[in-house]
């Protein structure tokens, strides 16, 4: 999905609580004005034209967003709707995302196509001297020097085209493969867990029990519903090769159109708007670490403020057999999907390596609803579905729910509905976090590795705590700041001899 959202300013507040000094809303409000243009609509629909702030965007960055500027027919119906169950509108460019609202997309308006880190950040600058893409490289380690207290990253081993290659450090070495392969080439690197390294015959050279720890992503569960009109469904294309082919032509010859539009319907609610029980459990802090134990404490504050969003609630207007477990009934034609979504989950999984081999993939335990809690509050945020369909204006659009057959009444039927249907957004987060090193850190609050000078993470694995919303614009503004910070210690690195 091409979502732009930024998460409520408490929620990035509190990544600096957690002890990462300057990780806050006011200072990263910078960083993601400065990773984006924003592009007011061009003509399209009336409901998208009035659904952004004219502030709050950024003005002259690489990547491009907009708000889509045509849609299928049920998004119109979208936010009256979650007015009528009292959730008010925000505009996208709001300060925070509580409440319904048409979503920013990183999709260039003029051209009609995804802005993307290649199309923005890469391509404008591929023919720079100092910089040369290796696409399909893979490392296989980090080289230290050891020094009297902390290592020194001095160079990379990586292979090619069934070659292999060292390449030096001048100044630092920046890792940036990802949730689950920074931690996978950490490990390798001999950097993590000592049983995990002992296991794959691998030295440890830095013991530090977090890395790969702290996974959590954000878990979801679907309903389905078939419309009343084509119109309400971009299943529409499948079922019409003229009218498919039509919006093609269209698209090929103005950039505009359903084919140049991103799905954009979605809504941030607090746990105050939902009926939920008591949250003083006594299971809640069972085997816990101190450090897990301050994440949870933060976590139990977010549900009791109304101001912070808990759930996310988001629309897809089609049938999508990659998420939906089981096919299509015969005789339905044209669905819609509605995905909620557990903002800031409880539990935690883990990402390791099973072989020393770079090739190798590691083993990831995500443990989706591991934590108690997780299964009441994804209970919780899956009556919405039935409840949004069955409200004006866009219960006019519904025929039928299709999946579940049979409506959950029970809590214990929501729980076990919730588990059949549980998905990803495929935010997963958290497993090189940026936090103390006692409470599980494995990167300081200038991203660099704990127990080396000049080894740097930066993706979204450092992101230790979840937030609600979709992650992309929240990297590239963790990205834009941490490309101030490697340039403010430009100075201070240098590993040549």
């Amino acid at each position: 999905m091409n979502v732009w959202v930024h998460a409520s300013p408490k929620e990035y507040d509190d990544w600096e609580v957690l002890g990462n000094t300057g990780w806050n809303w006011r200072n990263l409000k910078a960083y993601f004005e400065k990773s984006e243009t924003f592009q007011p609509i061009d003509g399209g629909d009336a409901h998208t034209r009035k659904a952004y702030e004219m502030t709050g965007h950024g003005r002259s960055g690489p990547l491009e967003t907009t708000v889509s500027n045509d849609s299928c027919d049920s998004n119109k119906l979208w936010n009256q709707t979650w007015n009528n169950l009292g959730v008010k509108t925000v505009l996208a460019g709001s300060s925070s995302p509580l409440g319904t609202q048409y979503t920013k997309s990183s999709i260039s308006a003029t051209a009609g196509t995804r802005s993307s880190s290649v199309s923005s950040y890469y391509q404008p600058n591929m023919h720079r001297k100092n910089l040369h893409l290796l696409p399909r490289a893979v490392v296989s380690k980090v080289n230290f020097t050891k020094g009297q207290s902390n290592l020194t990253a001095t160079s990379v081993d990586f292979s090619l085209e069934g070659e292999r290659y060292t390449i030096q450090a001048s100044k630092e070495v920046i890792i940036c493969a990802g949730t689950v392969q920074s931690p996978m080439l950490l490990e390798l690197s001999g950097i993590g867990t000592k049983s995990v390294l002992d296991s794959q015959g691998i030295e440890t050279l830095v013991p530090n029990p977090g890395v790969g720890e702290n996974l959590q992503d954000h878990p979801f569960t679907i309903s389905l519903y078939e419309v009343v009109d084509t119109k309400y469904s971009t299943d529409q294309f499948s079922g019409s090769p003229d009218l498919y082919k039509d919006n093609m032509a269209k698209y090929s010859a103005t950039r505009s159109g359903f084919f140049a539009s991103g799905s954009n319907c979605a809504a941030y609610v607090s746990l105050d708007q939902t009926s939920f029980p008591s949250l003083n459990r006594p299971d809640f802090h069972a085997a816990m670490t101190p450090g897990l134990q301050k994440q949870h404490d933060i976590q139990l504050a977010r549900l009791r403020d109304p101001e912070v969003p808990n759930f996310q609630v988001s629309l897809a207007p089609s049938f999508n057999p990659a998420i939906i477990p089981e096919p299509k009934p015969q005789g339905v034609k044209d669905c819609i999907s509605v995905m909620q979504c557990v903002a800031a989950p409880f539990s935690r999984g883990s990402v390791h390596i099973q072989s020393s081999d770079p090739e190798v993939h590691p083993r990831i335990d995500p443990r989706y609803l591991d934590h108690p809690l997780d299964k009441e509050l994804l209970a919780t945020v899956s009556q919405y579905g039935p409840k949004l369909m069955a409200t004006q204006p866009l219960s006019q659009a519904i025929e039928k729910c299709i999946y579940p057959a049979k409506p959950a009444t029970t809590d214990e039927e929501h729980q076990a509905f919730s588990r059949k249907t549980l998905g990803t957004f495929f935010h997963p987060i958290g497993t090189c976090s940026m936090l103390p090193r006692l409470d599980g850190g494995v990167v300081d609050s200038r991203l660099i590795v704990y127990g080396t000078t000049n080894l740097r993470v930066v993706d979204a694995s450092v992101l230790p705590l979840h937030i609600s919303g979709n992650i992309q614009a929240t990297v590239y503004a963790v990205a834009e700041r941490a490309a101030d910070l490697i340039k403010m210690d430009r100075q201070n690195f240098d590993v040549r001899p």
